[in-house]
């Protein structure tokens, strides 16, 4: 299913942006026709390298082939915002000219047919402009995607929290997609920023990979050197179960950062306890039927505690959370949207997208992601690694 609908999605792509990008060209046919083939190549190309990886191979020449790829479909994806941009205008004009009457006394003489070279003209010169305008875009979003992650601070609020805990502080780090583009090196420069923030408490809630463990094992062992007394959990996103969950699972508790699949830990400090569940991705059940996402079922035979914090991967999981009475629920997934117009039209897809919201009690926070996931780019959701701190609510 998920490689008919990839296909489907890029068909439609190499078809809308041959038609008016390429075809327009002043070419001959034999040069457009090698435009389209280079676009569709471009465009499921990426997606062949994956296959080669999945298959136990990894080349170091996968790693620019996939930096090419996916800085070309970034750029592409900015190209069909501002053609579909262009061509819904001129969808409207027609549509208005639709309703103008012609005046009684006009002649048909007068009346003139569409100049098809004016037209050609008109939209190469537009085409200019939106590939010009892509350039930019794609560099700076470039460049907000790569450079480190903004230190965003939350402070939580909750009653009766004892003196203990006051002040105790979580660093949630998720989706930084290890992968492709997303290498040790700089899995390393973030972990420098958590140890430096002295945190009690390090949590992952998913996404770490894009990939097989196989390839990846050398770009996550930079996690190993994390630092907090009480303790690194991680929960699996989706990711996790698109590149065998159990190996995964198991090279994650390798590196020193605990699972939490459906279950719970009680982390106690000084007479402050704290109950942390983490639930699997809230449709991991598609792909590992025994990972079925239960906030409730995390938190069974759960002893005294003075505050409870789920980790779930989707934002979703707030319904489930709030009905089994967490006091926090702790979530990435969306990763804010990570550029312009997926920022908005994400909205359609996620109640919650980033930041933090109160759902009937629960306090759920979103993280707009540590790394990104596919094109390097990120535009109006810039990356963070966030920095929450439990406060004796007044």
């Amino acid at each position: 299913m998920w490689l008919l609908i990839v296909l489907s999605v890029s068909a439609c792509i190499i078809g809308y942006l041959g038609w008016r990008i390429i075809s327009p060209l002043p070419l001959s046919p034999r040069k457009r026709l090698l435009l389209w083939l280079l676009l569709a190549a471009v465009i499921l190309g990426q997606r062949v390298t994956w296959f080669i990886r999945a298959n136990g191979h990894n080349p170091a020449l996968l790693d620019a082939v996939d930096w090419v790829g996916f800085v070309t479909l970034g750029f592409i994806s900015f190209v069909i915002v501002l053609s579909l941009a262009r061509d819904g205008l001129l969808l409207l004009r027609w549509f208005l000219g639709l309703f103008r009457r012609v005046r009684p006394n006009q002649r048909k003489i007068f009346f003139k047919g569409p100049d098809p070279s004016r037209r050609r003209f008109l939209v190469n010169v537009s085409n200019a402009v939106i590939l010009t305008a892509a350039v930019p875009l794609t560099a700076y979003s470039i460049h907000e995607a790569r450079r480190m992650p903004d230190i965003v601070r939350v402070d939580m609020a909750i009653k009766n929290l004892p003196a203990d805990l006051d002040g105790f502080t979580i660093v949630q780090l998720s989706d930084t997609h290890v992968g492709p583009t997303i290498k040790g090196d700089w899995i390393a420069r973030c972990v420098k920023m958590v140890n430096d923030l002295k945190p009690d408490m390090i949590v992952h809630t998913g996404d770490m990979i894009d990939g097989h463990a196989l390839w990846l094992h050398p770009d996550v062992k930079p996690f190993e050197d994390l630092r907090a007394p009480y303790g690194k959990y991680f929960v699996t996103g989706n990711h996790e179960y698109y590149s065998g969950v159990d190996s995964w699972l198991e090279t994650i508790a390798g590196i020193g950062m605990k699972p939490l699949v459906n279950e719970h830990v009680l982390v106690q400090k000084g007479d402050g306890r704290i109950l942390l569940a983490g639930v699997p991705d809230f449709k991991a059940y598609r792909m590992k039927p025994s990972h079925v996402s239960s906030p409730a079922k995390a938190r069974e035979g759960a002893p005294e505690h003075d505050v409870s914090i789920l980790l779930a991967h989707q934002p979703k999981s707030v319904f489930q959370a709030s009905k089994a009475g967490y006091d926090i629920q702790l979530s990435g997934h969306t990763h804010g949207g990570q550029f312009f117009p997926w920022t908005e039209v994400i909205r359609c897809f996620q109640p919650y997208v980033r930041g933090l919201h109160d759902v009937d009690g629960t306090k759920l926070y979103v993280n707009k992601g540590t790394g990104y996931w596919g094109p390097p780019l990120r535009l109006g959701a810039p990356p963070e690694i966030t920095l929450i701190t439990l406060r004796r609510e007044k």
